[in-house]
């Protein structure tokens, strides 16, 4: 009798670890392979760098709800990509409210991105799928996060992103 349940104890354990080293081929683990977001600004201009942030703000608020029920990375990536002429459009938008001349292209992309850590969830230095969100030449500093699981979209540690005043007088112009 004890034989069998020692026995039993073993094919349990033996099924538990095969599960786990199985979860990533599964889709279990998701999260660990993200889908990251990247907008390039058109120079180190400080107005350049400021529109860079407001199209930020706007592209994640297209975003949120569309992948708020989103499930798995694929599922992400496929939303995602389904909506890069809208992304585009809402970032040339922007650019034409706050009266730039240059515009916008968005689309996906498997790019390196270094180590980063947001509030102690580390992505290591590696290669990545993700929507790229080029103003003008591109050529200025740009600002990273994660757009699948939406870890940034709730802001990095956790609250809510900032709203700045330029893009609530944005909001005020929409209606």
């Amino acid at each position: 009798m004890k034989k069998t349940i020692f026995l039993k104890s073993i094919v349990v354990a033996l099924l538990a670890l095969t599960l786990l080293a199985a979860l990533p081929f599964l889709g279990g683990c998701d999260g660990d392979d993200p889908v990251r977001i990247h907008i390039r600004a058109n120079s180190d201009s400080e107005f350049d760098q400021a529109v860079k942030y407001i199209v930020r703000d706007r592209v994640v608020d297209l975003l949120t709800p569309a992948l708020e029920n989103v499930k798995s990375k694929s599922e992400a990536y496929d939303k995602i990509s389904s909506m890069t002429g809208e992304i585009k459009k809402t970032a040339d938008r922007v650019l034409s409210i706050c009266g730039f001349a240059y515009f916008a292209h968005a689309y996906m992309s498997y790019e390196y991105f270094p180590e980063r850590d947001y509030g102690g969830k580390v992505y290591p230095a590696g290669y990545y799928d993700a929507v790229i969100v080029e103003l003008g030449k591109a050529k200025g500093g740009n600002w990273w996060c994660v757009a699948y699981p939406p870890l940034c979209f709730y802001g990095e540690d956790g609250s809510a992103e900032y709203a700045s005043l330029i893009a609530e007088y944005l909001d005020m112009l929409n209606g």
